[in-house]
């Protein structure tokens, strides 16, 4: 069997220094590539305020969209670790709050996946029993999830469809199930985890399944 090429490079764009996977098959699935920029001849203006450009008016591209703004329209330095940047990079004021977001999830929710939780196995909505107990964690290439005190295999974060929360008035967050596709992908199929009764777990457990709802909206964003 092969190993897996994990390893990394320091690339340098006309955007910036960026550190990205040395095979493309084993990046992050949160990852979006650089946008091609828009040529400076095709943009006379300014693409949100529309002021026309000259010698003392000059184009900005923004680093996340690569279209062509002035300098109030592109004055934010921001980072982008979506796009593997290792500094702060110019970014438009359209694509300034969503690369705010996406900062959160990289900053805080991935390193909330990677840790794991502890949740209890069912099977048509039915607790197993108690020895069903796993703790579920997104791998560290955050390419799997991992179910580890179960005989369940990896599940690639990629083939999942769905996720469904179930909660009440009075626990909140009880359960998450999570719908993939199998075989030729038209097949689908769920595994359904549970909050333990234990408060810490329970707690840890909402917030494994708040990140992950987060994850699945990153990745029908890539």
């Amino acid at each position: 069997m092969s190993k897996e090429n994990t390893s990394k490079k320091l690339i340098r764009s006309k955007s910036g220094l960026r550190i990205v996977a040395v095979d493309e098959n084993y990046k992050s699935p949160f990852l979006l590539c650089e946008p091609q920029w828009i040529p400076d001849r095709e943009a006379p203006i300014c693409t949100r305020c529309g002021i026309k450009f000259n010698f003392t008016t000059r184009r900005h591209h923004c680093r996340r969209c690569g279209q062509i703004y002035c300098a109030a329209c592109c004055d934010h330095k921001l980072e982008l670790p979506r796009m593997c940047f290792i500094d702060p990079v110019r970014v438009c004021q359209n694509c300034a709050p969503v690369t705010l977001e996406e900062n959160k999830f990289f900053d805080q929710q991935i390193k909330t996946l990677t840790n794991g939780a502890t949740f209890i196995l069912e099977d048509n909505q039915v607790i197993l029993s108690s020895s069903d107990i796993l703790q579920c964690k997104l791998s560290q290439d955050h390419r799997q999830l991992m179910f580890d005190g179960v005989k369940l295999a990896p599940l690639d974060i990629n083939t999942i469809t769905a996720l469904r929360v179930d909660k009440d008035a009075i626990s909140g967050v009880k359960s998450v199930e999570i719908e993939y596709s199998v075989a030729n992908g038209v097949e689908k199929s769920c595994v359904r985890l549970s909050t333990t009764p234990e408060l810490e777990h329970r707690k840890t457990g909402a917030t494994w399944i708040a990140a992950m709802q987060q994850a699945v909206k990153m990745l029908d964003g890539c």
